[in-house]
């Protein structure tokens, strides 16, 4: 129960950073024509991953080149601007602390802890690379997967396909379940598995976690594979948020 607590007082402060994905107020995909926005200073275009603006915070024209599938934010008036690079395209996301998403935030929703969510899993190895879609679509992303966790819940038997972290001692998992869509988001969550010292794989889905865009429009969240699409509710771990951040402003949002 206390890494319980200890891990909602991380949730929490993870969706208050004042620059993090709550502070994000529009996602802006980058042609060579040049644009303008309503949320960040200039003129901005891309060609391939060279960035280029004229006008950003009153200087001249800027220029960066954004690695493949990289990111970084450079400083802006009340936050930073991340410049991203996602399937082949250049992203921009401003990054505002007084954005109306963080000061709707007032904690996760969370299902009380239930002993019975953390299983005991064994890993039945077969090395593939998954390739996984986005809630921006297809953006060409796929991981490495050491093989699937089986174990069982409520009386049946599951298995997920996990993929491989930088940390061989911990395995990641994208999942949706019986409650995506009802108690909660449609698209699914994340967990983690760490490996015991008998071999096999603790899995707590108490700590089961939201993505961002289970509160914005403007993220680009990996979705849970066809195979990690499970029939059986598991009412644990975070719930839906209450509100979300879109084009429109913040609305509430449940099932």
């Amino acid at each position: 129960m206390n890494n319980f607590a200890e891990w909602i007082e991380t949730r929490n402060k993870n969706w208050s950073n004042p620059v993090g994905f709550l502070s994000v107020t529009s996602i802006n995909w980058l042609s060579e024509d040049p644009q303008t926005f309503t949320d960040v200073t200039g003129k901005w275009w891309a060609i391939g991953h060279e960035v280029y603006t004229d006008g950003f915070e009153g200087q001249g024209e800027q220029h960066w080149t954004v690695k493949v599938r990289d990111e970084f934010t450079v400083p802006m008036t009340g936050g930073v601007l991340e410049i991203a690079s996602r399937g082949g395209q250049i992203v921009l996301r401003p990054r505002h602390s007084d954005s109306p998403a963080l000061k709707a935030f007032k904690g996760i929703s969370v299902f009380e802890y239930d002993p019975a969510y953390a299983v005991v899993a064994e890993l039945v190895e077969v090395e593939s690379n998954i390739a996984v879609t986005s809630s921006a679509g297809d953006l060409g992303i796929s991981y490495d997967s050491p093989g699937k966790l089986v174990f069982d819940l409520h009386g049946e038997r599951v298995e997920l396909t996990a993929f491989t972290r930088p940390d061989p001692a911990v395995l990641w998992i994208i999942f949706r379940d019986g409650s995506s869509g009802k108690s909660t988001y449609g698209t699914g969550r994340s967990v983690s598995a760490k490996k015991r010292e008998d071999g096999k794989w603790d899995i707590d889905f108490n700590l089961s976690s939201n993505f961002p865009c289970s509160y914005t429009d403007f993220a680009t969240c990996p979705m849970a594979p066809r195979e990690n699409h499970l029939t059986v509710a598991i009412e644990a771990g975070e719930k839906t948020p209450e509100f979300r951040n879109t084009l429109e402003g913040v609305v509430p949002q449940g099932y």
